[in-house]
């Protein structure tokens, strides 16, 4: 009997030692380098996934980011929360470097009981913003110069209209052609990445590029490299310029308009302003948007929800792109072949290049 009973308390035993199973977490991406951002303009973003991949439920998680403070978390369903085996939870970092070179971070997690750790390598190095680039859709030329339209060169062709420009290419639509291009900054072995309907305005940030397709009414996404596009946006009228920030995604519709504002992702699409005459580019920073009125020859500003728009700037000549960095704006004049800075709020704006053939589009890049 006293052998019955002790090979059932071993069985007993063994039983709540096969129940008890480790919590093994992880991050996904591992490690991940946010590339070269423009500082004090350029502030992108990256979801990390964390996975238990365990056996057993975690205790209340604990996440920590240390290091440089370039990297912020901005969104987080994974702190105070218990995450089961196989379940997944969310942190969203965002790098917005002040000065240039190279920043780390480190993401950090903790589970108490039981316990259970994981950690990512973070990296991202912040550019000066040292160069416009602007597209002549006159005569098909992509012009780079310094900030102040000094040494202006063509370092390509094509027959484009909008220009974006990321950590290490330069991206233009050529609307009529129906393609996407990517450049190098220098403009050197261009390729064509895309072909789409009508793509005229174009965005990019460190993972995807968004354009609008001004014929069809659609705002789409792609990878840097051109892969997997997809249609985020429908039901837009004649969308042309388009800009983004580290949580939203901005687009002008010239047909009706309107400004809107909607998630990266392209749910919840919001107008958020209205232009009385034809608003083409515009332009994001972290308080402000930005839109030029092409018809009536303006330069608009308002709250990054589209609340108290002002005309900040007036007799401009068709106004087409915009562009914003830490401490000016820039825009485009079609009608009179000019470039065209100002402060922020619209004061002192000076022509910095002329002689250009219909510029269109307009981008800051490092």
């Amino acid at each position: 009997m006293v052998g019955l009973l002790g090979l059932g308390a071993f069985a007993l035993a063994g039983s709540a030692v096969a129940k008890t199973q480790p919590v093994m977490l992880a991050w996904s991406p591992s490690p991940y380098d946010f590339g070269s951002a423009t500082v004090n303009s350029q502030t992108p973003s990256q979801t990390f996934t964390l996975t238990n991949s365990g056996g057993s439920a975690s205790s209340a998680l604990k996440v920590t980011l240390s290091g440089s403070g370039a990297f912020s978390i901005t969104s987080d369903t994974c702190s105070a929360t218990s995450v089961g085996p196989g379940k997944s939870c969310q942190v969203v970092v965002q790098f917005a470097p002040t000065s240039t070179g190279l920043g780390q971070a480190m993401l950090s997690v903790a589970s108490s009981k039981p316990a259970a750790s994981a950690t990512d390598s973070l990296s991202g190095t912040g550019a000066s913003a040292g160069h416009l680039y602007w597209a002549n859709s006159g005569n098909g030329a992509i012009v780079k110069a310094g900030l102040d339209g000094t040494n202006p060169q063509t370092i390509a062709f094509g027959f484009p209209f909008y220009v974006a420009v990321g950590s290490g290419h330069v991206y233009w639509t050529n609307a009529n052609g129906g393609t996407i291009v990517e450049a190098g900054l220098d403009g050197t072995n261009p390729q064509t990445i895309l072909t789409s309907r009508g793509p005229f305005g174009v965005a990019v940030d460190s993972s995807h590029l968004y354009w609008a397709n001004g014929f069809d009414g659609t705002i789409v996404e792609a990878g840097l490299d051109g892969t997997n596009p997809q249609t985020i946006v429908t039901g837009q009228i004649q969308p042309s310029g388009v800009a983004i920030d580290s949580s939203h995604l901005y687009w002008t519709n010239q047909g009706d308009g309107t400004i809107v504002e909607a998630n990266l992702d392209g749910t919840n699409p919001q107008t958020i302003a209205t232009s009385p005459g034809r608003p083409f580019g515009l332009a994001v920073d972290s308080s402000h948007v930005y839109w030029a009125d092409s018809f009536f020859g303006t330069i608009v500003e308002a709250n990054l929800d589209g609340t108290n728009p002002q005309t900040i700037a007036t007799g401009q000549s068709g106004p087409s792109g915009m562009a914003v960095d830490s401490s000016h704006l820039y825009w485009t004049n079609q009608g009179d072949g000019t470039i065209v800075e100002a402060g922020l709020d619209g004061t002192n704006p000076q022509t910095i290049a002329t002689g250009q053939s219909i510029p269109f589009g307009v981008a800051v890049g490092p």
